[in-house]
């Protein structure tokens, strides 16, 4: 019985993007993102961004773990020539889950998103808890908070459901020794399938329209918090408190670089990404491969990095910013000190400082053996005229 030919294996450059390098990503970004969960559980932050937080720290961390089981594991044992194929059947497993952590990770960057956006625009919206209500009502306030993100995944797998049914192994010959080869299948096949759920749904759903959303929800922060700090610039240029202006520019610019930050690095590894996987669908070229594993690549160095720049580059912006007030305080502790110095000199006067030197004048010794000198001159001038040898 005749089987399928194989079609041709990867390229080297594809195997190694898709393999070692991946792999790499993908360790490196588990250990960022439980490096950020450890920062975040280690200091004051409010409730909701802290859970919003964690919940795309974990997702992020569920993403890279099933990638790395879904592609990048088989593909660096096959690049090593440590197995025969570059396929496993854990791959066709966890499509659906890889998808689902994509989408979910998504929407939890919205989240936290749209609680920067909350924090600006409305700080005081939640009321300050005193700590023996608190300590009895906080699991409440958690499991209240943490409705949306489990409503989100529960609907992210639900979306992403057919995409575990997109692919299956089957058996091809190649030089007469049969392989297992990763294969669409009838599902994936259906034009309609691609151009309506493949190519518009999930597009929109997780990459595009998320985008749209994550914009809006930043200009429209950086709006409310450049306007919130020219008023209040306004009043503590007038006090001359430009120690605290100073303190509040530099807040601005850092949230300013954050948030260009996140939308460059959403913009150019989301999606850039999906659009060379879209065209890559309906485009048969000779680097369709190649495409492919950017797009995969992009998307795991995305994941890898979202907690790093919300956790640990934000805290880098922000003890940058400490030390700035630090060394602003040090100087207008110096500047009082030298204005009080030279009120006591004008209240005070030159004389008063002057006086203690007037005073040690007469007893100095030099002074002193100068007013003797002539005593004792006249002194034996007259013994020597009253007895003269």
């Amino acid at each position: 019985m005749s089987s399928t030919p194989c079609a041709d294996p990867p390229s080297v450059s594809a195997l190694l993007l898709d393999g070692p390098i991946s792999s790499l990503v993908i360790i490196a970004g588990i250990i960022g993102n439980i490096y950020s969960l450890k920062q975040l559980f280690s200091r004051s932050i409010n409730t909701a961004m802290l859970v919003s937080l964690t919940g795309l720290a974990i997702w992020d961390i569920v993403l890279l773990i099933a990638a790395f089981f879904h592609h990048a594991l088989w593909a660096t044992l096959f690049y090593f020539k440590l197995r025969d194929e570059p396929w496993d059947a854990q791959l066709v497993a966890l499509n659906g889950l890889v998808e689902c952590g994509h989408i979910t990770s998504t929407w939890m960057l919205i989240e936290v998103t749209a609680e920067r956006f909350f924090a600006v625009t409305r700080p005081f919206h939640f009321p300050p808890v005193h700590r023996k209500q608190r300590r009895k009502s906080y699991a409440r306030v958690v499991g209240g908070l943490i409705k949306t993100p489990l409503m989100m995944t529960a609907l992210a797998c639900v979306i992403t459901l057919p995409c575990s049914f997109e692919y299956d192994l089957q058996t091809c010959t190649r030089n007469d020794i049969q392989y297992q080869e990763k294969r669409p299948t009838s599902l994936m096949n259906n034009n309609s399938y691609r151009l309506f759920y493949r190519a518009i749904f999930l597009s929109v759903s997780k990459t595009f329209g998320p985008f749209v959303i994550i914009t809006l929800l930043t200009v429209s922060t950086l709006r409310s918090m450049r306007k919130s700090m020219d008023s209040r610039a306004s009043i503590l240029i007038a006090q001359g408190q430009n120690h605290l202006f100073q303190a509040d520019r530099d807040k601005t610019k850092s949230l300013q670089a954050i948030s260009i930050m996140l939308l460059g690095k959403f913009l150019l590894l989301r999606c850039w990404p999906t659009a060379l996987a879209l065209v890559q669908m309906f485009v048969e070229q000779n680097g369709k491969k190649n495409s492919f594993d950017i797009s995969h690549f992009f998307l795991l160095l995305n994941s890898a990095t979202n907690s790093f720049v919300f956790v640990v580059v934000k805290s880098a912006f922000e003890t940058r910013r400490l030390k700035r007030i630090r060394q602003r305080q040090r100087e207008l502790v110096a500047q009082h000190a030298e204005q009080v110095l030279c009120i006591g000199k004008a209240l005070a006067g030159d004389k008063m400082f002057l006086l203690p030197d007037m005073e040690c004048e007469p007893s100095s010794p030099d002074d002193e053996s100068y007013e003797l000198q002539p005593m004792m001159k006249t002194t034996a001038t007259n013994s020597t005229s009253s007895n003269p040898v």
